[in-house]
């Protein structure tokens, strides 16, 4: 089982992906003003904490992590450098991979260092707003919709589940056919392998929804010539209460055990990344 701290490339996919209950910065900028150095990254939405609670934490560009408080609510935050971090700067930054590992690494641990405090609504990747006041104008036109998700995300964690399918010893592992010392295919024999491996692996999804509180399931990728990690079977994340954890990762081992073809790829707790976007509801 892998934990949701210890793997930077996952990481930064999540952050990216979590989708931003508050519009663009574009949509909500403040008045026209004079230049400023500074723009306010946003990381998480949380019930309101104190200052304490964030007391040390750093964020992207190693600033000083802060909360926003408005209407009973509160956005953890942190003011960074316009020049490297605005609007005008965010697509060369997050086209360099080593730059998106490594603000991803940095988003990621103060969202889950909040949620260690509490419920979050995780923000996607380079959610910036001018200023404070802008913020707080959010959170009050929000706070209805962002109140009733802190509720839903409150004592539940995201975990999510990967199967592969193992092609038999000798066989090809790029989904094409092998051939016998015959030249025959054997084609045949390793489709039903994977036929009753992806049988198996539905079902093993059923078993863990049954479970969860919400579930997202993604579109597992076609095979790839030379790929050594197996032919995904499903690709799911899962949102479910904190206290049924280890029974979770119990049902995946044991039930992916009675499949000899079955490899399964488990990881958590995240925050509820998967789960901020309700446009998916």
């Amino acid at each position: 089982m892998r934990n949701g701290l210890g793997f930077t490339t996952r990481k930064a996919r999540h952050a990216s992906l979590a989708r931003s209950v508050f519009p663009r910065s574009g949509a909500a900028a403040a008045p026209a003003g004079p230049a400023t150095s500074k723009v306010v990254w946003v990381y998480a939405v949380t019930a309101d904490l104190d200052a304490d609670q964030v007391s040390g934490l750093t964020g992207v560009a190693g600033e000083p992590v802060r909360v926003v408080s408005e209407a009973g609510i509160g956005a953890v935050v942190g003011s960074v450098n316009d020049a490297v971090f605005g609007e005008e700067s965010l697509t060369s930054l997050l086209t360099d991979l080593t730059s998106v590992e490594e603000v991803g690494r940095a988003h990621h641990k103060v969202i889950a260092s909040t949620a260690s405090a509490g419920p979050v609504v995780p923000l996607r990747l380079a959610t910036t707003y001018p200023d404070d006041a802008t913020i707080r104008m959010l959170l009050a036109a929000r706070r209805a919709e962002l109140t009733e998700m802190l509720q839903d995300f409150t004592g539940r964690q995201e975990w999510g589940v990967k199967l592969y399918v193992e092609p038999p010893a000798g066989a090809p592992r790029d989904g094409s056919a092998a051939m016998s010392a015959s030249g025959q295919d054997r084609l045949p024999r390793q489709e039903w392998r994977w036929v009753t491996a992806e049988a198996w692996a539905e079902k093993i999804g059923q078993a863990l929804s049954a479970i969860a509180v919400a579930t997202r399931r993604h579109p597992a990728p076609d095979p790839l010539p030379g790929a050594q990690g197996g032919w995904m079977a499903l690709n799911g994340v899962y949102l479910l209460s904190a206290e049924r954890a280890a029974e979770f990762a119990e049902i995946v081992l044991a039930l992916t055990a009675e499949h000899d073809a079955l490899r399964a790829d488990l990881t958590g707790p995240w925050p509820p990344y998967s789960f901020a976007d309700r446009t998916q509801d």
